[in-house]
């Protein structure tokens, strides 16, 4: 979901906060190599002193931003209920 700007679009817009996405987006990975990074003192890294991590991963993201009024967000709300409630009771259980 991360990778697809739409996604992220959509994400700000209805939630109205801002969304960073980082460049490397490997965060399993990269949180691995954190945890070695800082066992051993590197870069000046330290998992019990956040501050240290303020910077960690923050080059070459992108920042999404909420672009709709309340007017388009209360309309693009209603829409969703509207097609959440058409469809319930789509599956049907064995029986019916």
């Amino acid at each position: 979901m991360m990778n697809g700007d739409l996604a992220m679009e959509v994400l700000v817009d209805v939630g109205r906060f801002d969304v960073v996405r980082p460049e490397m987006r490997e965060n399993t990975a990269f949180g691995s190599a954190l945890l070695a990074a800082s066992t051993i003192g590197l870069f000046g890294w330290a998992i019990t002193r956040p501050e240290t991590l303020m910077d960690v991963n923050t080059a070459r993201s992108t920042v999404f931003v909420p672009r709709t009024t309340a007017e388009e967000r209360g309309m693009a709300w209603r829409g969703w209920q509207r097609a959440v409630e058409r469809s319930r009771g789509w599956i049907e259980t064995a029986g019916e």
